[in-house]
């Protein structure tokens, strides 16, 4: 495949990912067309990175398109929780890295525990690295999917917990739908030819966005009145939005889903 296909799926993933952020959060804080672009850039700047240093070599668009929304997720979530300067007195839950005392303010020390987010994630890739060479895909998948959603629920529960609560249902989602997206990223990835090392980290983004996506439609899609836990009222303050953002959004997310499964029954694309 071309850079320019692979740009063209990380358009559709970055669509999906801007499609679902802004159909949740225009009714509570307006649509805002630079962070929908934003997405959309995104999510083509980092599938178009990881083409031009060859990791997408022999991957199937699926796994491309998956590891594409992931990229965007969370490049985005770091810039909101180790970056990003904004006041976070209008959140319930806030966006900034915070722990039981409040939030961190101080940013050199936000850039440290950045830092040690992507520790992390080499942590975890050395850790999926543990099973041998000639492991089933099915089971590289199965063991990813569950590193990664339990790591995934782990962190939801420290940074909602203290203000939401623990709840197990919650917390055992990630775990689930992990598997689940690891088993599905497994039928897909060209994984563990020797010499190349892209290999595993294309299996954990893309199972990383599976899970994501799957998330987002089961859980928060379908529910009329959900509402993002980090607003603090469940009121809309622009209830236009939550008419009207249907008409806007809905059409391209379900565009980009049915790319998906149109990409998930063709490994071979």
């Amino acid at each position: 495949m071309t850079l320019f296909i692979h740009l063209l799926l990380g358009f559709a993933a970055g669509v999906h990912g801007a499609s679902y952020g802004a159909y949740k959060d225009a009714p509570y804080e307006n649509f805002r067309l630079g962070r929908f672009i934003r997405e959309i850039v995104i999510a083509m700047a980092f599938i178009g990175t990881l083409s031009l240093l060859g990791w997408t070599d022999r991957q199937s668009s699926f796994t491309i398109f998956a590891a594409a929304f992931a990229g965007a997720r969370t490049i985005t979530e770091f810039y909101k929780l180790f970056v990003r300067n904004v006041s976070q007195d209008d959140f319930r839950i806030p966006t900034r890295m915070h722990y039981v005392k409040g939030v961190v303010n101080n940013p050199i020390a936000r850039l440290i525990l950045g830092f040690g987010f992507i520790w992390m994630l080499v942590g975890i890739w050395g850790l999926c690295s543990l099973l041998a060479p000639h492991d089933p895909p099915v089971l590289r998948g199965l063991v990813t999917g569950i590193i990664i959603g339990t790591l995934e629920a782990m962190g939801g529960a420290y940074k909602d917990g203290a203000i939401e609560g623990f709840f197990w249902h919650k917390f055992i989602k990630s775990p689930v739908f992990g598997a689940l997206a690891g088993l599905i990223a497994a039928g897909h990835a060209e994984m563990f030819v020797p010499g190349r090392v892209a290999d595993l980290p294309m299996l954990m983004l893309a199972t990383y966005g599976i899970c994501r996506m799957l998330l987002e439609l089961v859980y928060k899609m379908p529910v009329a009145d959900y509402v993002p836990g980090k607003f603090p009222s469940m009121t809309a303050s622009f209830p236009e939005w939550s008419t009207k953002r249907a008409a806007y959004f809905i059409p391209p997310y379900v565009a980009t889903w049915a790319l998906f499964l149109v990409l998930a029954t063709h490994p071979s694309w």
